[in-house]
């Protein structure tokens, strides 16, 4: 009976804790809007983006936190930093997220880190790709497209690419009318509104239909 009590009394102690700490993260976080500012720092991971919880450049070993931090954050093949105990952590520089810098969002893609300009449930950012294009040279390619005669020159050049982030899951998608609707979709009322348009007409509103979106579903994060 004594064994019975004294469990009883733990789990309601647990429980009561469960509710304060529920409690005190619920007002630790906010809804964002374009005033807010993220903690500056290095996200290792998608989750701490989310959570608001970066690693200060403070702390940082390698590279060091000068005026070529986020010069040399491209060049090392680690990084290096203090964690709150003051143990020496070390982790690849490819596996982190992204950083905030100026209270302002940058993901880690295509090996350079990218301004997230507009911040939602459905996020939008720009990022830039090489491209190759081959151009004059006739006759033998008309009838075989994977040959590509003597004559022909090519070129490459940086390509701007635009992408979404479903910040659900962290995933980064193609940006475009056939992806927008597969992320809008547990929301029938816009989903039905976007589907209906025509093709051409999607193409145009696709950033209209993403504001739409998170105007609807608003994001929060820690303070």
């Amino acid at each position: 009976m004594l064994n019975n009590r004294f469990i009883l009394n733990l789990l309601l102690v647990f429980s009561f804790f469960g509710t304060a700490v529920a409690q005190k993260t619920e007002k630790e976080t906010v809804r964002y809007d374009y005033s807010f500012e993220f903690k500056n720092g290095v996200y290792p991971s998608f989750y701490s983006f989310r959570n608001n919880s970066p690693i200060p450049f403070s702390r940082f070993v390698s590279p060091a936190y000068d005026d070529d931090f986020f010069k040399n954050l491209l060049k090392v093949e680690t990084i290096s930093f203090y964690d709150e105990n003051g143990t020496l952590n070390e982790i690849p520089r490819k596996t982190i997220w992204g950083y905030a810098n100026n209270g302002k969002p940058n993901i880690y893609y295509l090996d350079k880190f990218n301004l997230i300009p507009y911040v939602g449930t459905i996020s939008h950012f720009v990022s830039t790709e090489l491209v190759t294009r081959y151009v004059g040279g006739i006759g033998t390619m008309m009838y075989d497209p994977m040959y590509i005669p003597s004559s022909t020159q090519s070129y490459t050049s940086e390509e701007l690419v635009h992408y979404f982030i479903d910040m659900d899951t962290g995933e980064i998608i193609s940006y475009g009318s056939k992806n927008l609707l597969e992320l809008i979709k547990d929301d029938t009322e816009l989903f039905n509104e976007y589907s209906k348009l025509s093709k051409r007409k999607r193409s145009k509103s696709v950033m209209e239909y993403v504001q739409k979106y998170n105007r609807k579903h608003p994001i929060y994060f820690n303070k």
